[in-house]
C-alpha cells in the first residue's frame, strides 16, 4: 500500500499546470465582454504554485491583448477563485504470525509469534489556485491609465503586452 502511494505521488509530482487551455490539470479560458474588454480565468491544480498561476494568467492577458490587435492592457477587475479540496485514504492493519510445535515425552510445546502493522487513515489536502482577471485593451496607454483597478493600495497601470509577454515567457520557460 505504501509503495502504491509513493508511486502515485511520484507520478503526479510532474503534473503542475502548464500554460495551456483549460483541461483536467488546469489552464486558461477567456472570453470578450466587449471588443476591447476580456475576462481571463486561469486555474492551477494542487501541484501548481500560486505565483506561477498569477504569472501565467498575466501572460494570457498579454496574449489575448495581442491576438485582438491591441498593444496595451490594464487590469480593471480581479477575483480569487481558489479552492481547497481533500481526500482521506483508509487506514489498515496487517497481522502475520507463525507457530511451531514439538512433541516428546508425552508433552507438546507450541511456540508462536505475531506481528501487526497499523497505518492510520491519512487526509491529503490540496490548494488549487485560480484567478479571474478582467482587462481593458487599447493602443493608447494614457487613455487606459485612469481605468486600472486598485489592489492592496496599488493602482494597476497599463502594460505593453508584447514586452511583458516576452518577459513572462522567458521567466516561465514557455516557448512561443
Amino acid at each position: 500500500m505504501k509503495a502504491f502511494a509513493l508511486l502515485s505521488y511520484l507520478a503526479l509530482v510532474g503534473c503542475a499546470t502548464g500554460y495551456q487551455p483549460q483541461s483536467f490539470t488546469g489552464g486558461y479560458s477567456d472570453f470578450l465582454q466587449a471588443p476591447d474588454v476580456a475576462t481571463i480565468t486561469y486555474r492551477g491544480n494542487g501541484y501548481t504554485d500560486v505565483l506561477r498561476v498569477v504569472e501565467m494568467a498575466a501572460l494570457h492577458c498579454c496574449d489575448v491583448t495581442l491576438q485582438h490587435g491591441y498593444r496595451y492592457c490594464v487590469l480593471v477587475g480581479a477575483g480569487d477563485l481558489s479552492r481547497t479540496s481533500s481526500f482521506t485514504t483508509p487506514g489498515y492493519a496487517y497481522t502475520s504470525g507463525s507457530a511451531f510445535g514439538t512433541y516428546g515425552g508425552g508433552f507438546a510445546n507450541v511456540y508462536g509469534s505475531t506481528s501487526t502493522t497499523y497505518s492510520p487513515p491519512m487526509t491529503h489536502t490540496f490548494y488549487k489556485p485560480a484567478f479571474v482577471l478582467t482587462i481593458k485593451m487599447g493602443n493608447d496607454a494614457a487613455a487606459l491609465a485612469p481605468l486600472g483597478v486598485v489592489i492592496n493600495g496599488i493602482k494597476a497601470q497599463p502594460k505593453d503586452a508584447a514586452f511583458v509577454g516576452a518577459s513572462l515567457r522567458q521567466h516561465l520557460g514557455i516557448q512561443q
